[in-house]
């Protein structure tokens, strides 16, 4: 059984070297699997135009290689996305249509192991889980000063190790407004606001 707790900081605008642009994040030390950092590095489109490449990558000398590439504004985004985590591709499924957050929650599965990723609300947390393991992430201001950060909660019969906090810290740089019921009810309501032809508005 494993329960601990740990907090993320955010940051930005730091330059890193060999990097021809800033780079934001997240950084802070995971319980027994020490410091770990979330870095975002986004390229401007090529001179043809199109959107901005994003890449999120997730470093810790205990942590697997994750990188999650995706394509478009605003944000790194569940659209168009590209997820590896220690070289293996991992594909990512949700129910778009569904009218409840559990419903639409995002499912993958990693190293042979499903897990599930439920958002509570939008900028409100999310919890991955997989049998036995339970990440539930918050965000919110740091009561010791004036940055804000993201909090785990680590829980569980099993004990968690350093993928399924890998998979539950990563997200926290993704845009999951899909995931949310709110986002297919304003999808509903532009149907029907502004319906395209031959498009039906339920």
């Amino acid at each position: 059984m494993s329960e601990f707790q740990f907090e993320l900081e955010w940051y930005r605008g730091r330059k890193l070297p060999g990097h021809a642009t800033k780079v934001h994040g997240l950084t802070g030390t995971v319980g027994s699997f020490g410091d770990v950092t979330v870095e975002v590095e986004w390229r401007k489109p090529g001179l043809k135009g199109g959107h901005r490449q994003y890449e999120v990558r997730l470093y810790g000398e205990r942590m697997p290689d994750v990188v999650y590439r995706t394509v478009g504004p605003p944000k790194p985004s569940l659209r168009n996305a590209r997820f590896d985590v220690a070289g293996e591709r991992v594909p990512l499924d949700y129910n778009a249509k569904a009218l409840r957050n559990k419903d639409r929650a995002l499912r993958m599965t990693c190293q042979g192991r499903s897990y599930e990723y439920v958002v509570a609300g939008f900028e409100r947390g999310a919890t991955l889980s997989r049998p036995g393991v339970e990440i539930t992430m918050t965000r919110g201001k740091n009561p010791r000063g004036k940055r804000h950060g993201s909090f785990g909660a680590v829980t569980g019969e099993a004990e968690a190790d350093a993928l399924d906090l890998a998979l539950a810290i990563v997200f926290e740089h993704i845009e999951t407004r899909e995931l949310t019921a709110s986002e297919r009810v304003t999808g509903l309501l532009g149907r029907v606001l502004d319906p395209r032809p031959g498009e039906s508005s339920y």
